[in-house]
């Protein structure tokens, strides 16, 4: 999830030590995202560097089929070394997660994205007595694991019908979630959808690249073993966090998702500026097949808080957005943001592939038909103040009306 405008803005982009990783035992060192060809002998550069996945200075390695790599503390000496290395592509320093915020302040929103005309506006956003309608021919996502990249799932809550499972936590020592977020909201698009927790931003709001490498890591790794599954449909990804600036080893392993076959719903941003500016959202846009998501008011108009520009595909529900609470299996939240809009699209995704499987296969099919949908339903009806130009104004829905 993105944190408090306030938080947002004030973030570093980079941190010497990221908050999961252990006390570091050698001296000028300062933390590493280290990305390698995916036939690169990750060991043997360890190796060279006289560590091991054992070492307190090494936090994560990555070895799936799209790219391999490791997270650790290394010295100025040793970056040198690696960037030398045959089959490595990437040496940075690892940055901050900005967790993609959302503002506490229905869910009108699953109405919205399934019926042609604007919400009547009369009632409240945050009550639970609209309407949300779907074709009878979609399976409603069954089948589809839908990862969700986030702080966390409140996994014993209702809404989720037992559906939703832990897949991977950063964070062993905290398991759960604290914040609460628009997992529901992805469960309300596809009821029959499987809701995968992956852990990548801690309980205090923060989190590492570390982090966000070892989740693409495990997702990649579970969608190749999933995919020999005789129920196995499609792979999707939530993603509702991002970085502070643009980061090509965020948006190479991102897009490498893509490549496996996997779909992605991206959170535009919560800073009111260009989300090409920022990671991993700067991945997306038209050519790609990537899905970035701003964020629609009841209104039908762009959140004033939303990223906007080129790299936004669409945009979908993200204003006093009721989803599961993590305080109670009955309790719910209100809360706004791009981290609310991304979820919507993931289900939709997951519809439109229920509907038809062999879009499971093709993230650009699946994104074509989010967006042609998106088109035929027309584009919003106001921007906010701070709109960057460049991008078309189109909001997501299911088509269902």
């Amino acid at each position: 999830m993105y944190p408090s405008l306030a938080f947002l803005l004030a973030a570093s982009s980079t941190l010497a030590v990221a908050a999961p990783s252990p006390l570091l035992r050698r001296q000028n060192t300062r933390e590493y995202d280290v990305l390698a060809a995916p036939d690169a002998d990750v060991a043997a550069l360890l190796e060279q560097l006289g560590l091991s996945p054992a070492n307190d200075g090494v936090f994560a390695t990555f070895d799936n089929a799209r790219f391999r790599g490791f997270s650790g503390a290394i010295t100025e000496d040793e970056v040198a070394v690696l960037r030398r290395a045959e089959g490595v592509l990437s040496v940075r320093e690892a940055a901050q997660v900005v967790p993609a915020a959302s503002r506490s302040d229905a869910t009108w929103g699953l109405q919205r994205i399934s019926q042609a005309g604007r919400v009547s506006a009369a009632g409240t956003a945050t009550g639970r007595g609209y309407t949300y309608t779907w074709n009878d021919t979609s399976a409603l996502g069954a089948g589809v694991d839908i990862y969700v990249i986030d702080s966390g799932i409140y996994l014993e809550h209702d809404e989720f019908a037992g559906r939703a499972r832990l897949g991977f936590n950063y964070f062993a020592d905290q398991p759960g979630d604290v914040f609460g977020h628009a997992a529901g909201e992805t469960v309300g698009v596809a009821t029959n959808a499987n809701i995968i927790d992956v852990k990548a931003v801690a309980d205090n709001g923060l989190g590492s690249s570390s982090g966000f490498f070892a989740s693409l890591d495990w997702i990649l790794q579970s969608h190749a073993n999933r995919s020999t599954e005789p129920d196995f449909v499609a792979s999707i990804v939530s993603m509702s966090l991002g970085f502070a600036s643009v980061l090509d080893n965020v948006d190479t392993a991102v897009t490498e998702l893509a490549a496996a076959g996997i779909h992605v719903s991206i959170a535009a941003g919560n800073t009111f500026d260009d989300a090409c500016t920022h990671s991993p959202s700067s991945a997306g846009g038209p050519g790609t097949d990537l899905l970035v998501v701003g964020a629609s008011t009841i209104n039908d108009t762009i959140l004033w808080f939303s990223s906007t520009g080129p790299c936004v595909d669409v945009y979908a529900p993200g204003a006093e957005v009721v989803s599961a609470a993590p305080t109670g299996p009955s309790d719910y939240v209100s809360d706004s943001g791009t981290s609310m809009a991304a979820p919507h699209v993931a289900g939709l995704l997951a519809y439109f592939i229920g509907d038809q499987q062999a879009l499971g296969k093709s993230p650009a099919a699946a994104k074509a038909r989010v967006v042609d949908i998106a088109n035929k339903r027309g584009g919003l009806l106001g921007v906010n103040a701070d709109f960057v130009e460049g991008g078309d104004v189109l909001l997501a829905g299911n088509g269902a009306s």
